[in-house]
């Protein structure tokens, strides 16, 4: 079992903790998954609008994702892909957290095995407490909601509204404290996108359990909540551009003895591949220390290069697919530091609520056999006594 301190300074292992392949390696396939249905959705819907909207979203973003919070001047059909591919990538995300934030749990605890088919055996199990967390808070807050709603409308009624609206307005006090208890459900839903896979992680429960633990650790450590929040975040500043410099440093090394031996070939190669990433890597290869140290090779990304074989066609179909992939690497340790930091944090906090460590989990077989112990143990003392007892008699 790991020792912690179960104070601030657990929290600067989380880059360690989650610098694990394991975990990296889980979120990227997350990250990949998420990545093709997202395409296929957007491209699905705007191959049913149809008039070249496919070709004018190839030539402007072509395999880059679109956000869907910018403002483009899309066909609602294709906003509201981008909408369902975001939301896939929203609940993939969270079971793959939970898969990590289970690995981390048994980590701590000591089981350095703890696959990934396990974690997803448990995730199979237990999903419904995650999403189930987010639907009942989303709910409460919906039925008080509800409440000022039901009045607004009784005041829209013609000739009796106002009147209403007068003999209810005496109920304003109990509003306000609605409106309180509307706020702290909010603060607690916003935790509880951060916290739900640790918690179910970490102790098994179900949705209510786990909207009652975010409850609890939100009335009693509020600030230690933000406070640690705040360390992972400078964890994650710390970290995520390290290892996006030592990605960078690895794929320059890797392709400068290519840019020098055959650099016309190259400058085909990249340049088709920045066309399939919508630009991407003309607008990286711009920035001040990657242009100084050419790490995108020497050439002008924009000039259109002539007489471009099949064979580097296919090239730098491998060259766009190993950049998605750099790129997914860097996304999926940032979701690694965040799944395995969060657990720790709730392992802290639990700590502080209830003064229960939620390290020490008896393992279930030696529970069993402790038990069998003290009921064999029991039965014999019941023996002996009643041996002892027909002694005395005879």
């Amino acid at each position: 079992m790991t020792e912690l301190h179960f104070d601030f300074r657990d929290i600067f292992r989380a880059g360690r903790y989650g610098f694990t392949p394991k975990k990296i390696v889980v979120h990227l396939f997350g990250l990949v998954l998420a990545y093709l249905i997202y395409e296929l959705l957007v491209y699905a819907s705007l191959f049913l609008v149809g008039g070249g909207a496919v070709k004018q979203f190839w030539e402007t973003y072509a395999l880059l994702p679109v956000c869907p919070f910018a403002d483009y001047a899309f066909e609602d059909i294709a906003i509201g892909a981008m909408w369902l591919g975001t939301f896939v990538l929203f609940v993939l995300f969270y079971l793959m957290s939970t898969m990590v934030s289970k690995i981390t749990i048994e980590q701590l605890r000591g089981d350095h095995f703890f696959s990934m088919k396990a974690a997803w055996d448990f995730v199979r199990q237990h999903w419904r407490a995650v999403f189930g967390t987010f639907v009942g808070l989303i709910v409460v807050l919906l039925l008080l909601a509800s409440i000022p709603i039901f009045v607004g409308l009784l005041g829209k009624i013609p000739m009796v509204g106002r009147v209403i609206l007068m003999f209810t307005s005496v109920l304003t006090p109990v509003a306000f404290f609605i409106g309180l208890l509307m706020a702290y459900f909010l603060v607690v839903l916003g935790i509880s996108l951060f916290f739900a896979p640790a918690v179910v992680a970490t102790v098994d429960s179900d949705a209510f359990e786990t909207a009652y633990q975010h409850l609890t650790t939100i009335w009693n450590q509020s600030w230690r909540v933000f406070i640690y929040e705040g360390i992972l975040f400078g964890v994650k500043v710390i970290c995520i551009p390290i290892w996006g410099i030592f990605c960078l440093v690895g794929f320059a090394l890797a392709m400068q003895p290519l840019h020098f031996l055959i650099p016309m070939d190259m400058q085909h190669i990249m340049w088709r591949a920045d066309r399939w990433l919508g630009g991407l890597i003309d607008k990286l290869a711009a920035l001040p220390y990657l242009e100084r140290f050419k790490i995108f090779g020497v050439f002008n990304l924009g000039t259109e290069p002539t007489n471009f074989p099949i064979t580097l066609d296919i090239a730098a179909i491998f060259m766009t697919l190993s950049l998605l992939f750099i790129a997914g690497l860097i996304v999926a340790y940032l979701f690694s530091i965040a799944s395995a930091g969060n657990t720790v944090i709730y392992t802290i906090l639990r700590r502080r609520v209830d003064g229960e460590n939620l390290l020490e989990v008896e393992d279930e077989a030696a529970r069993s056999d402790s038990i069998g112990t003290e009921a064999l143990s029991s039965q014999a003392d019941v023996n002996l006594e009643t041996t002892g007892t027909e002694e005395k008699a005879q």
